[in-house]
């Protein structure tokens, strides 16, 4: 607080300094205010706090004359007030420059640098002033103050003593000095300086001999040396300052009774009582006259040694007494200050530092004993006991600092020790050393201290599954696993074990890393080395297998899983991993199904061997499908709901293999169970109203046909109508009947047809039609139907008509017809046998084919032509004409709709060209064109 409060008055001062300076030294050399009226009109202006017209004033002198000094001065100081330096010290220097002796420029600028801390230029301008007034108070305080600021306290100490002298009548210079000389001493005392504090001390008491504290504190600090003589000299001089005070007086007994003086004190104790001391002085002078009592009878080697080393503390045969008597007596703290007074006197050597080690040894003082022997080690290397010392005070406090987590103290401890030690305590060392490393994180530093150990134990498997963790700390996979196989290359057989389990957790990691980071081809090749060590590890199998199939190497994915099974037949994940390799197959999907049938029969609450399963069986059923071998699809798909129930996947492809079989009300229920996207969702809703519509018993259709020849513009027309009827056991019965009108009258032909499926390959299809004009007199067909491949479906059909005209006709049907994903592309070849008036002709009639199906069999389109020597089976019974023997063509197109889930309808359009003449000569030739329209509705 009262340094702050120096610095307060300091500020003040430059305050005043500022504000009133003028007529101060308005009489002093230089300064012209006074006897220059525009300056003084400026300088009457700032007093008024008239600040802006004072310095409008000086700068328009300023404009006419810029070498005026008193202007540039008085724009300065408006600027100081402004408190802008920067352009106030600028101002009051071109002030000197122009007149060198202006003393209030230099007040200003002693300011201004104090200021802005440029305490060096501030102190300059003092000294300039000094010049002209050498014993000016103020001006010396405000350059003390200055260099305290600085922390230049002995030259501020020089000053504040020098101007002393020239005021010693002036109390608030000797206050100062006196609070300066104070705050010393106890900068100095806190610094523990001892020396320091003493000399300050002793100047205290030279210059305030009335301060009772200042002889205490010189005291205590010659006590604290081991000064006892000077500090007695300076408790009689306290005694002689203040006599009879109590403090001196046990100062004196004190240091008296610590030399043994007895009589000395009994003499002392008496005077004071005769002075009329008060107090205890008759109790202790009682006390020491025992203690006299008894030193007489000390006579002996040890007292008088002890006389002779307080005499002389360098006397090397009276420390070695008394040292080694305290030392017996373990009086140990009075023995180190004992050989603190020798060395002081006799110098440093080796044996007094030895000494004084061995007292700290048998105080067991372990923190000074350590860093003594530090020091000492540092000061005589190659001393062999300080070494062995050394390390082993080294080692524990690198023990120490491990426990304590400052690890790179540590680190050092541990060279210090590889560096010195013996050979057991450097294999320490290196252990702790290498621990240090790693629990730093310096993986490098940690394999260079592994491989310095490894020189002298090149075989040590542990050192090297320590450098293998080491190397894969760094991520330097490949050297830790070279590393540890070379363990496994030196371990027994009894040992391999063990370590071939430790190579599996620690290549297992590397691996699930490289999986993590997609570097797949890497994690093969480190998992095919893992098996080459241990060919049975389900980890690393199961590794390599899920690696083959991410790499898309479903061979290598097979093999493997084999062997997994084959290795571990009672593992059910390698039986899920070998049938998922199967089913990448489709011959093998099978076996994989049946595999896993075998395994879910045995398990059927193992959730992952159920999902595989079922998913296993989604594949299959697939193929199945594919290949139109619906009931086997049916019966695999049921034995997978069998054991999950919900999955809809399997629901669908059933529905799938239910319309394949032609069950449309099954096929429809069980394939409501997709979900579609919602681009699917049209598509899939036109679907399931073909199943609906074709789930229906009972349909009635439509059809009506226009024909037009090319060459004539009358319209044929034939209308029909039929009922079908579907029975439960999938065969079906239908009633037809057909309607011509034309100019020779009306024909109506009437039709039954009995359809049947024997198998889900096989069925067939009779037929037998009447009228009574315009169609066949008599019409009879009979085919059958067989897939006899997936996909492939071959027919044979035969039929007899019987013509109005009294022609006879049989023909047997050979087709064939292959379905490629949505197409369907069919062929037949019609053979014919016309037998008119008994004459019997072979024709013949070749058609083919396409459809393609957009997303079931009743939205279509097609095209389909035919090219023979008489017209298609469908003309001859409709008998639009009958060009026998000739060249007959007809190309034709169409396209169907499921309009609603029981409407459905379709329109084509044929285009027949055919010979009408015999007579290939004169042949000609005629175009019929026929445009079909039929529509069906189910219920």
């Amino acid at each position: 607080m009262r340094k702050r409060f120096k610095y307060a008055k300091l500020i003040v001062f430059f305050i005043g300094a500022v504000c009133f300076y003028q007529p101060v030294y308005a009489q002093r050399a230089g300064t012209t205010v006074e006897r220059n009226d525009e300056a003084h009109e400026i300088n009457e202006l700032y007093k008024q706090g008239k600040w802006e017209e004072g310095r409008k004033i000086a700068e328009d002198e300023l404009k006419q004359n810029p070498k005026d000094s008193d202007m540039r001065m008085l724009l300065g100081k408006y600027y100081l007030h402004r408190q802008t330096y920067d352009k106030a010290r600028y101002e009051l220097v071109k002030s000197l420059e122009y007149a060198p002796a202006n003393v209030d420029s230099k007040h200003m600028l002693v300011t201004v640098e104090t200021e802005t801390q440029r305490y060096s230029s501030a102190i300059c301008y003092i000294n300039e002033l000094l010049e002209v007034n050498p014993y000016w108070k103020g001006l010396w305080r405000k350059k003390i103050e200055l260099y305290r600021i600085m922390g230049n306290h002995v030259e501020a100490d020089r000053l504040l003593k020098r101007i002393s002298q020239i005021y010693p009548e002036d109390s608030e210079l000797q206050a100062d000095k006196a609070y300066a000389f104070e705050q010393r001493s106890v900068e100095v005392q806190k610094s523990g300086k001892l020396n320091e504090s003493i000399d300050m001390g002793r100047k205290l008491v030279d210059d305030q001999p009335q301060q009772h504290g200042s002889y205490v504190t010189v005291i205590d600090n010659y006590i604290k040396a081991g000064d006892y003589n000077n500090a007695l000299v300076y408790a009689e001089r306290g005694i002689n300052q203040f006599p009879g005070n109590s403090v001196f007086v046990q100062k004196k007994v004190a240091i008296l009774e610590h030399q043994q003086r007895y009589s000395e004190i009994l003499s002392f104790l008496d005077d004071q009582m005769k002075r009329g001391g008060g107090g205890n002085l008759r109790n202790q002078y009682n006390y020491f006259l025992l203690e006299a009592a008894r030193a007489a009878k000390g006579n002996n080697p040890a007292s008088l040694y002890g006389k002779i080393f307080e005499g002389s503390p360098g006397n090397k045969e009276a420390f070695d007494y008394v040292f080694n008597n305290l030392v017996a007596e373990q009086q140990y703290e009075e023995s180190i200050a004992v050989l603190e007074r020798h060395r002081r006197s006799a110098g440093s050597s080796k044996e007094l530092d030895m000494k004084e080690l061995m007292v700290y040894k048998r105080m067991e003082n372990h923190p000074r004993v350590a860093a003594l022997t530090r020091a000492y080690f540092a000061k005589y290397p190659n001393d062999a006991d300080l070494q062995e010392s050394f390390v082993t005070i080294t080692l524990q406090r690198a023990k120490d600092n491990m426990q304590d987590g400052k690890i790179s103290d540590a680190i050092v401890d541990w060279r210090d020790i590889i560096q010195y030690g013996d050979d057991e305590s450097i294999r320490i060392a290196q252990r702790g050393l290498y621990n240090a490393y790693v629990t730093e994180k310096r993986y490098q530093e940690a394999v260079m201290a592994l491989d310095d150990m490894l020189l002298d134990r090149p075989g040590d498997m542990d050192l090297l599954v320590k450098k293998a963790d080491m190397y894969y700390q760094q991520g330097r996979y490949e050297y830790a696993l070279t590393v540890y196989e070379q363990v496994l290359g030196l371990a027994s057989p009894q040992e391999r074990e063990r370590h071939v389990i430790g190579y599996g957790e620690f290549v297992s990691p590397v691996i699930k890393n490289l999986r993590e980071t997609y570097r797949l081809e890497e994690a093969r090749k480190y998992t095919e080395r893992w098996l080459a060590i241990d060919s049975r590890n389900q980890e690393a199998l199961l590794n390599m297998i899920n690696l083959c199939y991410q790499l898309k190497d479903k061979e290598a994915m097979l093999r493997y899983a084999q062997m997994a099974e084959e290795q571990h037949s009672d593992d059910i994940a390698f039986k899920i991993k070998l049938a998922e390799a199967m089913n990448h197959k489709a011959e093998q999907l099978s076996d994989s199904w049946a595999l896993l049938h075998d395994q879910v029969r045995l398990n059927p609450f193992h959730e992952p061997l159920v999902n595989t399963f079922s998913h296993t069986t989604e594949e299959y059923a697939g193929v199945l499908l594919k290949e139109k071998d619906h009931q086997l699809a049916l019966s695999v798909i049921d034995t997978a709901l069998w054991y999950k129930d919900d999955n809809k996947a399997l629901k669908y492809m059933k529905g799938l293999a239910y319309e394949g079989l032609k069950q449309y009300d099954s096929a429809y229920h069980y394939q409501q169970f997709y979900e579609p996207s919602l681009l699917e969702f049209e598509e899939f809703k036109t679907h399931l109203n073909y199943l609906s519509q074709r789930s229906f018993k009972n349909n009635v259709g439509f059809a009506h046909l226009r024909a037009r020849y090319g060459d004539h513009y009358a319209i044929t027309s034939i209308s029909t109508v039929e009922y079908t009827r579907l029975l439960d056991n999938g065969s079906s019965w239908t009633g037809r009947a057909n309607y011509a009108g034309r100019e020779e009258g009306k024909g109506i032909q009437g039709q039954v047809e009995w359809g049947k499926p024997w198998t889900d390959k096989l069925s067939s299809r009779i037929d037998l039609a009447l009228s009574n004009k315009f169609f066949a007199k008599i019409a009879a067909n009979a085919a059958a139907m067989y897939e006899f491949r997936p996909t492939w479906e071959a027919e044979a059909g035969v039929g007899f008509r019987r013509f109005f005209s009294g022609e006879n006709l049989a023909n047997l049907n050979l087709g064939v017809a292959k379905d490629l994903d949505d197409w369907r592309l069919s062929a037949k070849l019609g053979n014919f046998f016309l037998d008119s008036e008994g004459e019997v002709s072979y024709l013949y009639s070749f058609m083919g084919r396409a459809q393609y199906f957009m997303s079931n069999p009743r939205n279509y389109i097609l095209a389909f032509g035919s090219v023979g020597n008489t017209p298609d089976v469908d003309l001859l019974d409709r008998q639009l004409y009958n060009s026998f023997n000739v060249f007959n063509a007809m190309i034709g197109a169409g396209m169907g709709r499921s309009i609603t889930k029981n409407v459905s309808g379709n329109v084509i359009g044929s285009w027949y060209n055919f010979q009408t003449d015999k007579s290939v000569v004169n042949a000609s030739f005629r175009n019929l064109y026929n445009l079909y329209f039929q529509l069906n509705v189910s219920f």
